[in-house]
């Protein structure tokens, strides 16, 4: 594989925006029954509270969703992920989140602690909202209890959005970024690179990291000439 601008130039200052996650800018298309149902949940306060198993591939928005939870107003949240595994069982919350679960019991230890976690919500009537990358049945579970209680009340699957609504995907992230990602642009990455939102999104980050560098308009030979490890 070729080196790329990206591999050989440094920024000076990070300019990366940290954006708000929230219900309002995810791209639903043909996910608004989900999000619907995670409006609902978030909003509950009844006594009956929802297990819910959410499963998406790489960028399908798992931790956008789980984020925009966390950030719904008037609601103690407390999110399990890989960067924030750990938390006082003291707390007081409303709503547990464990994201990428499959990526988070990759030993026994990480996989009873989550266990524990999960039931003691349970038992405290608190909801749960647990993502993963994988279907649920290819988890290699080494605690069967813990797969029967991820499968204990509702399921969803994220679809994958259609090509349209991925072009609207780049230029938001663009726009968020702080650059103007034209159609036309968008358009010749989806006809030429890779379409997984997994691939677009890294697009969009090397995009801005060597349009700040080289301090570039965003053009096609601009593309070109960064992404030239097309479909690698």
């Amino acid at each position: 594989m070729k080196k790329t601008l990206y591999d050989l130039k440094q920024l000076p200052i990070d300019y990366s925006f940290t954006i708000n996650k929230n219900f309002d800018n995810f791209i639903a298309e043909n996910n608004q029954f989900l999000v619907d149902k995670l409006i609902t949940f978030t909003k509950s306060i009844s006594d009956e509270k929802s297990i819910i198993l959410l499963q998406g591939d790489k960028s399908s928005g798992k931790t956008h969703l789980c984020e925009a939870i966390k950030n719904y107003d008037n609601k103690i949240t407390i999110l399990i992920n890989e960067d924030y595994l750990k938390f006082s069982t003291q707390e007081d919350y409303d709503i547990l989140i464990i994201d990428n679960l499959d990526r988070l019991i990759i030993n026994q230890n990480n996989e009873e602690y989550l266990f524990s976690l999960i039931n003691e919500a349970i038992l405290n009537s608190k909801s749960i909202l647990v993502t993963t990358t994988k279907n649920i049945e290819e988890i290699k579970f080494t605690i069967p209890d813990l797969k029967s209680r991820l499968k204990w009340d509702l399921i969803f699957k994220i679809n994958d959005l259609n090509d349209i609504n991925k072009i609207r995907v780049l230029e938001k992230l663009a726009g968020d970024r702080g650059f103007n990602l034209t159609t036309k642009v968008s358009n010749f990455i989806m006809k030429n690179y890779r379409r997984d939102l997994f691939f677009l999104c890294n697009a969009i980050k090397t995009i801005d990291y060597n349009s700040l560098s080289e301090k570039n308009n965003i053009t096609i030979p601009f593309v070109k000439k960064i992404m030239e490890y097309k479909n690698n």
